[in-house]
């Protein structure tokens, strides 16, 4: 029963890949992002449209947890249980209240924050037009740096396989010498050893 409704789901993804992606970034973010990125380099899906469907999600992602922000007052903040013995959240808190622009765009790279960041910038009452420029820019540059990563680590392993076939290769020609050598020298020392 399980093998059968992974068969389906398999099926369901191979089918519409692009609604998988698109879906799985409004709930994982970039654990399905990294994936679909190497696969768009590696040629198996279009990276435009990969991109495209990756953007519009965060986005949307981004803007329900910032309108999630707005919709309660930082006062609500000391209402969340654990709120004041994490002191990680009160960290990035201090941080948001000094520089909101900077940890928006920073939270992207940092993982664990993006979220959170998100809810602060609508807590703090960030203006929408900066907010949402900052967070469409720390995207983009999110994004350019998986694409720049997953096209250099497909062609250094196509380099990497290049080079093994030149190793393969340079190695079956020094068994070819290797072996006339021996074959030469052999016939050499015999006829030396015969007389």
């Amino acid at each position: 029963m399980a093998h059968d409704l992974f068969q389906q789901v398999l099926s369901l993804l191979q089918t519409y890949p692009y609604l998988f992606i698109f879906i799985g970034m409004l709930v994982a973010g970039e654990v399905v992002l990294l994936p679909a990125i190497y696969l768009a380099a590696t040629g198996r899906l279009d990276l435009a449209a990969v991109i495209s469907l990756a953007i519009l999600a965060t986005v949307l992602s981004d803007l329900f947890w910032y309108g999630l922000g707005r919709k309660f007052p930082a006062s609500a903040l000391d209402r969340i249980p654990g709120h004041h013995s994490n002191n990680a959240v009160r960290g990035l808190e201090r941080l948001f209240n000094r520089k909101g622009v900077q940890i928006l765009f920073l939270s992207k790279f940092v993982y664990g924050t993006r979220t959170a960041a998100q809810v602060l910038a609508g807590v703090h009452d960030m203006r929408f037009q900066t907010y949402l420029i900052v967070n469409f820019l720390a995207v983009l540059t999110l994004f350019a740096v998986f694409v720049s990563l997953a096209y250099s680590v497909v062609g250094t392993t196509r380099q990497l396989g290049d080079l093994i076939e030149d190793i393969e290769i340079a190695f079956l020609i020094f068994i070819v010498i290797a072996v006339s050598a021996n074959y030469i020298a052999s016939r050499v020392l015999r006829n030396r050893w015969s007389r």
